[in-house]
């Protein structure tokens, strides 16, 4: 509703302001990998800071005394993406939930969530579907190492074997062991 007014009591006084204009996109699969339209918001932002909001590690072998185990499997990691902009503060906000993907019974589970708040400077709006792939492909990248860091410590403090997460790359369509476009892991499970 452009335009409306609507008025806000602050300590005894009113004012009359026009409605914030605050846009979001909810978690699913990321859009195909779109450099242009990346590139467009990219231009137009800068990162202010990345966060920690939540994080879990349980396992399954939690005995006073440890279990022997073969060999623990690899994980996969999952990838979810929720995103927010305040128009009028200029302002991007993008939740990124990592965790780890099993098959079968995980011998544990390892979960983060991040936070990245991005400044925006531009004079145009930004379109909804430039968001959406920044969020899910630049976003996803600039918290990358985050994770990274996080699983590979909460690993070695549970001495559990190591497990290091790959290097995130920029995807290239078609490319044999690439992300998928389709918010797939490598085993066309969906990440959390």
């Amino acid at each position: 509703m452009a335009g409306t007014q609507r008025a806000t009591k602050t300590k005894g006084a009113t004012s009359t302001r026009a409605p914030r204009r605050v846009r979001r996109g909810k978690s699913g699969p990321p859009p195909p990998y779109d450099p242009t339209a990346v590139g467009r918001v990219a231009r137009c932002v800068e990162i202010l800071s990345v966060e920690l909001l939540g994080a879990h590690f349980d396992r399954v072998d939690d005995d006073p005394l440890p279990r022997e185990t073969a060999g623990e499997p690899r994980p996969d990691i999952g990838i979810g993406v929720e995103w927010k902009v305040d128009d009028d503060e200029g302002l991007l906000g993008c939740a990124l939930t990592f965790g780890t993907i099993f098959d079968g019974r995980p011998p544990y589970t390892l979960v983060a969530r991040f936070r990245l708040l991005y400044s925006v400077k531009s004079d145009e709006r930004l379109k909804r579907a430039d968001i959406e792939r920044f969020a899910h492909w630049n976003a996803v990248f600039n918290a990358w190492p985050y994770w990274r860091e996080y699983l590979s410590s909460t690993i070695n403090r549970a001495q559990l074997p190591r497990f290091v997460a790959p290097v995130m790359g920029i995807p290239i369509p078609g490319a044999p062991g690439c992300l998928h476009d389709d918010g797939l892991d490598r085993r066309g499970r969906k990440g959390p």
